[in-house]
C-alpha cells in the first residue's frame, strides 16, 4: 500500500477512535502551565492547551490508551446509518450548517477508501488461496480443454497443413491445442517479431527510424523487466492504484460541476461534499461485496444493482430535483463516468508500466 495514503487515512482514522475527554486532569482554578490564567475546564480559555497532568503511571497510560481505542466517536455510528439509508438528507444537512453529529466527510472518504482496498486485497487473496485448494484436489485439468485425441490430432494436422499460417503463428496455435501456455507465450511474442518489419513500414508515414527506435526501446525494455519480476509489478500497479483512486474525488466533483453549470444555486464546494459522501457509500458498498464473496462467491456481486439506486436517491434529496431531472443527468454522469474512469484506467497502467524501468 502507498505510504501517503495510509498515513492520511490512518491520521484521518483518529477522530473515528478519539477518547472524548469529560473532565480536566488539573482542578479548577489551578493556573495554566502554559500562560498561568486560572483553568475553568478541560483546556484553558486562554491559549487553549489542554488541562492535563502526564505525569502519571505506566499501567495507567495503558488503561488510558485501551480505553480510547474502544471508545468510538458517536458520529460514526450515526453517519453511517444515514449515509445507508438517507443520503440525500445526510448530505443536505451538511450543506446547511448540520454539521455537529456528522463525522467529517473528507475524514470518512479517506478511511473508507483505506479500509476497501485491505478488504479487496484480503478477499482476492482468500478467493485465490480457496481455488488453488480446489485445484489440488481436482483430477480434473481445468486448463486443457476436454476434446478427444482424435479431435486433437485433426485440429493438429489442419494447422501444420496451412500454407499460409506464420512459422511464429502456428507454433502458438499448435501450443494451444496441447495447452503447453509457457510455448505458447513464446511463440506469440515470435509472432509478434516476425510482424515488425511489416508494421514498422506501415507506419512509416507516421513516425521517422529514429523515433519509432524510442518508442519500441521504451516499450520493449518496460516489457523485458514486466517478465522478469511480475511481482513487482502487481505490487506497482497497487501502489499507483491507490494514488490513482485519491483522483476519483476531484474528477467526480468537476463532473457534478459540469452538469449543474447553468445552476448558480450550487457551487463547487456542493459538488464535493456530495462527491465525498457518494463514494464514500459506494466503497462501503464494495467493502460489504468483498466480504460476501469469501462466504457466498460471485453472487455477491449482484449487491451492485444497489449502486444506481443509491445514486438516484443520493441525487434526488441533495439536489432537489424532479425525477425526471434526476434520471436524465444520471444518465449524462454515467457517459461521463465511463470516459472519465477508463482514462484514469489508462493513467495507472501507463504509470505501474513505465515504474517497471524506473521511469527513465
Amino acid at each position: 500500500m502507498s505510504s501517503e495514503l495510509e498515513a492520511a487515512a490512518l491520521d484521518s482514522g483518529g477522530g473515528f477512535l478519539r477518547w472524548k475527554r469529560k473532565h480536566a486532569d488539573i482542578p479548577p482554578g489551578t493556573p495554566c502551565a502554559n500562560c498561568q490564567t486560572p483553568l475553568e475546564g478541560t483546556y484553558c480559555h486562554n491559549c487553549g492547551q489542554l488541562a492535563e497532568d502526564f505525569h502519571r503511571s505506566t499501567w495507567h497510560l495503558l488503561v488510558e490508551a485501551i480505553e480510547g481505542l474502544l471508545h468510538l466517536d458517536g458520529k460514526l455510528f450515526r453517519t453511517i446509518p444515514a449515509l445507508v439509508r438517507r443520503p440525500g438528507h445526510l448530505t443536505r444537512d451538511y450543506l446547511d450548517g448540520k454539521r455537529a453529529f456528522q463525522v467529517q466527510p473528507f475524514r470518512m472518504f479517506l478511511v473508507l477508501l483505506l479500509i476497501v482496498l485491505f478488504v479487496g486485497h484480503w478477499s482476492t487473496s482468500v478467493i485465490e488461496a480457496r481455488h488453488t485448494g480446489d485445484e489440488s484436489h481436482s483430477t480434473v485439468n481445468v486448463v486443457r480443454p476436454q476434446v478427444s485425441a482424435e479431435e486433437r490430432a485433426a485440429a493438429r494436422a489442419e494447422i501444420e497443413a496451412d500454407p499460409d499460417m506464420p512459422p511464429a503463428a502456428k507454433a502458438a496455435a499448435l501450443a494451444a491445442i496441447d495447452g503447453d501456455w509457457g510455448n505458447f507465450g513464446k511463440s506469440v511474442a515470435g509472432a509478434a517479431a516476425e510482424s515488425e518489419p511489416d508494421e514498422i513500414e506501415v507506419r512509416s508515414n507516421v513516425l521517422n527510424d529514429e523515433q519509432l527506435g524510442v518508442v519500441e526501446g521504451w516499450v520493449k525494455s518496460r516489457y523485458e523487466a514486466v517478465q522478469r519480476d511480475p511481482e513487482r509489478f502487481a505490487l506497482l500497479l497497487e501502489i499507483w492504484g491507490h494514488r490513482v483512486a485519491i483522483l476519483a474525488l476531484p474528477v467526480s466533483a468537476l463532473m457534478l460541476t459540469l452538469l449543474f453549470v447553468f445552476n448558480r444555486r450550487y457551487y463547487v464546494f456542493d459538488h464535493l461534499i456530495f462527491s465525498m459522501h457518494s463514494l464514500a457509500a459506494q466503497m462501503l458498498l464494495l467493502t460489504t461485496i468483498f466480504v460476501l464473496a469469501t462466504i457466498i462467491g460471485g453472487w455477491a456481486w449482484t449487491l451492485l444493482l444497489l449502486s444506481p439506486v443509491h445514486l438516484f436517491l443520493h441525487m434526488k434529496g441533495t439536489y432537489q430535483r424532479s425525477t425526471f431531472g434526476t434520471l436524465a443527468r444520471m444518465a449524462v454522469l454515467f457517459v461521463m463516468t465511463n470516459i472519465t474512469f477508463t482514462l484514469l484506467a489508462l493513467l495507472w497502467l501507463y504509470l505501474g508500466f513505465n515504474d517497471m524501468a524506473g521511469g527513465h
